[in-house]
């Protein structure tokens, strides 16, 4: 099969093809008119020693917020933990457990002398958010601020031990039993 046009068709379609190479040519001239008449706005540009500088250099710390961004990471730097302080929450700490295969956890007494197990997470009632544990102490989070609990002096010593601590001991002393 053989397409073949007639001689119409070939004069037609290349009258079509100038046709548009015409609006073509006549758009770029169109634009190059337009370019030659047009205002020229370039942009002020700042020379040193110029009738527009003042002389004024800034001082270094001026520019100290460019020295300290990274400009790798766009992540902000994490903020300041909270202040540590010593704060009485009406809290005892009777002791302390890193050992278990979970969190550590704090066994903390109440005003009333109410005792309970939290692990790191969790939050104490009416004190804060159990935040971590150390060898004799613990750290809570409260109003803002780390409280930290220490187990008291006399417990650690041995010394008499507070009633919270007896209790511990006790309990301590219950599951030991249990087990033989």
């Amino acid at each position: 099969m053989e397409f073949r046009l007639a001689d119409r068709h070939i004069i037609a379609l290349n009258v079509l093809l100038v046709t548009i190479l015409a609006y073509f040519a006549a758009l770029a001239l169109n634009d190059v008119v337009m370019l030659r008449h047009a205002p020229i706005e370039l942009p002020a540009m700042h020379v040193r020693g110029s009738r527009h500088d003042d002389g004024a250099t800034k001082p270094r710390a001026a520019y100290q917020q460019i020295v300290e961004r990274d400009i790798f990471n766009l992540e902000a730097p994490p903020a300041a933990p909270p202040p540590v302080v010593k704060e009485d929450i009406h809290l005892t700490l009777v002791g302390v457990s890193q050992l278990t295969q979970g969190k550590p956890y704090a066994i903390v007494a109440d005003a009333q002398g109410e005792q309970s197990v939290y692990r790191v997470g969790e939050v104490i009632p009416g004190a804060g958010k159990l935040l971590d544990v150390g060898k004799d102490q613990a750290t809570v989070l409260h109003d803002g601020k780390q409280v930290v609990l220490e187990i008291p002096k006399e417990d650690l010593e041995g010394g008499a031990p507070t009633p919270a601590g007896a209790a511990y001991m006790d309990l301590m002393r219950h599951r030991h039993h249990r087990r033989d």
